[in-house]
């Protein structure tokens, strides 16, 4: 899909960007890092596609290094004292190619798409 530089891209090149950010320098974000390595193993860039937040559970797609669709879930354990969430685990995980990710989205989904890719492509082959 070609970009064309519209608003409703740079609104997702913006909420992308803050999952990279979170994702790179957060302390939950180290976290979702050991999962995708856990996962595929080393790799430059992920950005989340989306994070469906549960009250025991975190789920994310991500799109990592701009070529694999990543599916996560983590399960927290519940302090009996606090009921605050605490120690996340990865509970499941799926892989998959983009292209198979594609077929069932939306128009305005697959531009969301279409810019994390381009951004992956900027971070992990940036310009001189």
């Amino acid at each position: 899909m070609k970009l064309k530089g519209t608003r409703t891209e740079q609104a997702y090149r913006i909420e992308l960007q803050r999952g990279y950010d979170y994702i790179f320098n957060s302390e939950k974000g180290e976290f979702i890092q050991k999962c995708i390595e856990q996962v595929i193993g080393h790799f430059i860039t992920a950005y989340i596609l989306n994070w469906i937040p549960e009250q025991d559970a975190d789920f994310y797609t991500l799109l990592v290094d701009g070529e694999s669709i990543v599916d996560i879930e983590l399960e927290y354990e519940q302090l009996s004292i606090t009921q605050q969430k605490t120690n996340p685990k990865l509970v499941d995980s799926t892989t998959y190619p983009i292209k198979d990710y594609m077929k069932s989205l939306s128009k305005a989904a697959q531009i969301k798409v279409a810019v994390a890719i381009d951004l992956s492509g900027r971070n992990i082959h940036p310009r001189s």
